[in-house]
């Protein structure tokens, strides 16, 4: 009984502090509201901004993600760098753990981003999109908006 009234005393400033960073962002999101210029909307306001161009066609298009796929193959590659280098910098390998014990977290460990590695390098072909499909939707829109310009037939 004692152990556990002394357990939820030690948790008390925790849990004060979780009180008072509710707190806060419930001040800054009230503050954001009441300090914000309240205008009226209209449809000028409202309507999208792109370059000083009407927005043309649908905003889901199909897009080469190819890029992502590399960025997630770099966070991938980058993390596990860090991760090595902060391994051998630190003081683990010369703790009590035997140096065994060590080289086989960092096999698994390798193993398991190099998995991650695979999956990505699988993914590739399939992110490869030469942009005609976007292309071609872009034609089309820009098509039916010059129509509706400029109507067939007198002047």
């Amino acid at each position: 009984m004692m152990q556990t009234s002394r357990l939820f005393l030690d948790f008390i400033p925790v849990l004060v502090w979780a009180l008072l960073a509710v707190a806060l962002v419930i001040i800054m999101l009230l503050a954001s509201w009441v300090l914000r210029p309240h205008v009226l909307q209209n449809s000028e306001k409202t309507s999208s901004y792109e370059c000083g161009e009407e927005p043309v066609g649908p905003a889901r298009i199909s897009y080469p993600y190819n890029y992502f796929v590399y960025s997630v193959l770099f966070v991938v590659i980058d993390v596990m760098g860090a991760f090595l280098w902060l391994l051998s910098s630190s003081n683990l390998l010369w703790s009590n753990a035997t140096k065994y014990e060590v080289v086989w977290q960092v096999i698994v460990f390798i193993f398991i981003v190099m998995g991650g590695v695979g999956f990505v390098l699988k993914m590739i072909p399939r992110s490869f999109l030469d942009g005609k499909e976007t292309v071609d939707i872009y034609r089309r829109a820009k098509a039916e908006r010059e129509q509706k310009q400029y109507p067939a037939g007198g002047h």
